[in-house]
């Protein structure tokens, strides 16, 4: 009679290995918050964050800075998307623009703020602006080089069954290119909040950015490292949920 070790599901195993991970992340975390006073304790981080959200004016903050991202998010998608059309389906476009885009993208977005905070004033409109910028590039670079990497097949096929601009868009361009422009839309939803909370730093009244700096400067670390988790987490969850959209349509 022989024996068989059955072995974990996979599932399981990255379970395990992500529970391992985080057991071993908040050890460091632990030793690290004896060794300097600027990084507190887990357990007091953990009970700052359940003290601010059990706060109105942090919920307050946090729907500001949300409903921000939000908007800046969804400009990214449509503006990048729309330009990265443009870009990858017009070989004189790509030849005046593409320098000036790259030129752009390697620019620190935010030294630009002290340009647009007088025009968008304070508010939502400077920040939506700056997490636009944030997360413009990634949507319109993925999109110009996915529509410049279908097939010539598919472009004659289109014209084979004489397909008009729309069809040709909505049957053959959009779900050749779903996989770039998922990618891109992953990417943009991060940085989309990474800009607007970098953006609160500086010229705000209420948000998230505005809750660390005031945390930093009154020396309350716990309640500014849980805010920092907190983001952490948003954009986490989001992150993955698109890439197991993106990974299922792929």
């Amino acid at each position: 009679m022989s024996l068989t070790v059955a072995r974990p599901p996979g599932g399981s195993r990255v379970l395990l290995g992500s529970v391992a991970v985080a057991v071993a992340a908040v050890v460091v975390w632990e030793v690290a918050s004896h060794l300097s006073f600027v990084i507190p304790r887990p357990l007091a981080t953990a009970g700052a964050l359940v003290r601010d959200l059990g706060d109105p004016r942090f919920l307050a903050g946090l729907r500001e800075t949300l409903l921000a991202a939000l908007a800046a998010f969804a400009l990214a998608t449509l503006v990048g998307g729309l330009i990265g059309l443009g870009l990858g389906l017009s070989r004189w476009a790509r030849v005046v623009f593409a320098p000036i885009i790259t030129v752009l993208n390697g620019v620190p977005k935010i030294v630009l703020y002290p340009v647009l905070l007088p025009v968008f004033h304070l508010g939502y409109g400077s920040k939506i602006v700056m997490g636009l910028l944030f997360g413009l590039f990634p949507v319109l670079i993925n999109v110009a080089t996915g529509v410049r990497e279908i097939p010539d097949v598919y472009w004659r096929l289109a014209r084979s069954v004489r397909a008009n601009r729309w069809q040709t868009l909505t049957h053959i361009l959009l779900p050749a290119i779903r996989g770039p422009l998922l990618t891109g839309v992953r990417l943009a939803v991060s940085l989309s909040l990474v800009g607007v909370v970098l953006s609160e730093f500086f010229a705000t009244k209420q948000g998230l950015g505005r809750v660390v700096l005031q945390s930093y400067s009154g020396g309350d670390y716990a309640d500014m490292m849980s805010t920092i988790l907190l983001l952490i987490a948003i954009s986490f969850v989001l992150s993955l949920l698109l890439w197991r959209l993106e990974r299922r349509v792929r």
